[in-house]
């Protein structure tokens, strides 16, 4: 198993994407101290009156960027193992090794969860170095709901990806792109139509402030959607690995 996950590890490039993480840390912390948000900046205003120091915004949108980019990471790398094997002909080959073909699959899995890990850590790192130079003012609570929904952001991005492996390890690239390109198109079809003959009116009425503000009245509810969405999403990550294990030594035992 620690032989495949070094693999998925170099097929990524892994050792440069380690660096890229390590070297962006030690930049937002340095910054970060240089430009604490208890240093006096160009203010701004929320409709409730309340205050916030600009540069904890800009500070913020950078922690943010993180979650957005694991989930993009995720997605990416953990695909890009398969198609490595499948561009240098590798299945073949790990299908003749004495292991079973189960572990292959695990191994797809495993190196999936890592990558997921490895970026919550990174955004709670992040978090923390923003919050422990953060100013007075309304931005904390902005920075407390974008953390509320960081556990959950990445456990829906495995989610997908416990729909994508099994694809990828069974159809292959090609198929699973086509079929994941037409429910994107269908999507976006939807979504056209709706902007074009929907009731737009709709959109204009929502009240922002009042959903800050659900939130806030409801962080109990946020908080504990944090700890049971990654309880929720491992048990359905293990059940698409038991359905894609089962699938996949079908395959492997008839294309033999």
């Amino acid at each position: 198993m620690s032989g495949l996950l070094y693999k998925d590890f170099v097929a990524i490039k892994g050792k440069r994407l380690v660096w890229i993480l390590i070297i962006a840390t030690v930049v937002y912390t340095a910054l970060r101290m240089a430009f604490p948000g208890t240093v006096y900046m160009d203010m701004v205003t929320n409709d409730s009156g309340e205050t916030g120091n600009l540069i904890d915004i800009l500070f913020i949108t950078g922690e943010f960027g993180v979650i957005w980019m694991g989930g993009w990471v995720i997605n990416l790398f953990g695909l890009k193992t398969i198609q490595f094997d499948e561009k240098n002909k590798l299945r073949g080959y790990l299908s003749s090794l004495p292991f079973d073909k189960k572990t292959y699959v695990a191994s797809k899995y495993i190196f999936t969860g890592i990558l997921a890990y490895v970026f919550i850590s990174l955004y709670l790192l992040w978090h923390v170095i923003c919050t422990a130079f953060m100013g007075e003012g309304f931005i904390a609570g902005l920075s407390t709901l974008i953390m509320s929904f960081s556990i959950p952001f990445i456990s829906l991005a495995l989610l997908i990806m416990a729909v994508e492996l099994p694809a990828f390890l069974i159809m292959g690239k090609d198929k699973s792109n086509m079929v994941i390109i037409s429910i994107v198109m269908l999507v976006a079809i939807a979504v056209l139509g709706y902007l074009l003959f929907g009731d737009l009116s709709v959109l204009e009425k929502i009240n922002y402030e009042k959903i800050l503000n659900w939130l806030d009245a409801h962080a109990f509810g946020m908080t504990l959607l944090s700890i049971l969405s990654p309880m929720i999403t491992l048990g359905l990550y293990y059940l698409s690995y038991r359905i894609a294990a089962k699938l996949y030594v079908r395959k492997e035992d008839w294309d033999d």
